[in-house]
């Protein structure tokens, strides 16, 4: 491990604590966990911190999410990324819409359709757009409806692991959505745990606390235990480092 990696800052304070001070730059992270667990919030959060008190702009990559409701969505925290996108800080590239048709032109004239939006098609958008807003931080959401066209498990692999590999050439700091079989401590881990940088997993305990985890982080001295953490409107993802889930003496 190299502990002298350049970190780049999340922009929420107890996650940083957590992180001995931000991701490492320009790796590309997973955020894994069950549905509301707040992963698109944290990962949008880490893209206006960006924007706003790093002056680094910012592409979120949506594979199933319309841009309409992400942008409702984020202005219940006061977040205007419509603001943000006018002044060409910010661009949200809607693949979701290329996925739910069988004959759209969209992004730049070309057509694309579920079938046709490959691999080499995604990277060459994100490419386009990270070089078009000068993008230092990028959302993919999400990997889940990337690999459900791989069934076969050794070409989910070697999708996965292209897809890391050419977003490494980018030198972007990347978080990557997922879904958690699993929705606990006890889960399996997905094969594409492996091959990232870094994995942040969260999850809701049975008597509803949140839990935050650095599961795994290359070149990042972290703090691997779970943590509670809540969402806050007008505020968004509060990370608490200095409590534990845990009772005195139990593990």
């Amino acid at each position: 491990m190299n502990e002298s990696s350049q970190k780049i800052s999340t922009g929420i304070e107890g996650l940083d604590i957590l992180l001995d001070g931000g991701f490492p730059q320009n790796r590309a992270i997973l955020v894994i966990g069950g549905p509301g667990g707040g992963k698109t919030i944290l990962c949008t959060q880490f893209l206006k911190e960006g924007i706003e008190r790093f002056d680094e702009n910012g592409l979120y990559v949506s594979l199933d999410y319309l841009k309409k409701s992400f942008m409702q969505d984020m202005m219940q925290f006061g977040w205007d990324f419509s603001s943000l996108e006018e002044q060409n800080s910010f661009f949200f590239l809607d693949c979701s819409a290329i996925r739910r048709s069988t004959n759209i032109k969209s992004i730049d004239d070309k057509l694309y359709s579920t079938e046709e939006l490959t691999l080499e098609d995604l990277m060459d958008l994100i490419s386009l757009y990270v070089e078009r807003i000068n993008a230092k931080r990028v959302v993919i959401d999400d990997l889940t409806a990337f690999v459900f066209r791989y069934p076969d498990p050794i070409q989910r692999r070697y999708a996965i692991l292209s897809l890391l590999e050419s977003l490494s050439s980018l030198n972007v700091s990347v978080l990557i959505i997922t879904e958690a079989t699993v929705y606990d401590l006890s889960r399996e881990i997905n094969p594409e745990e492996y091959l990232s940088d870094g994995v942040v997993s969260m999850f809701m305990l049975k008597d509803g606390t949140r839990v935050i985890q650095i599961s795994k982080m290359r070149g990042v001295k972290a703090d691997n235990k779970p943590h509670p953490y809540t969402i806050v409107d007008k505020l968004g993802i509060q990370v608490f480092p200095n409590e534990s889930i845990f009772k005195n003496g139990e593990k």
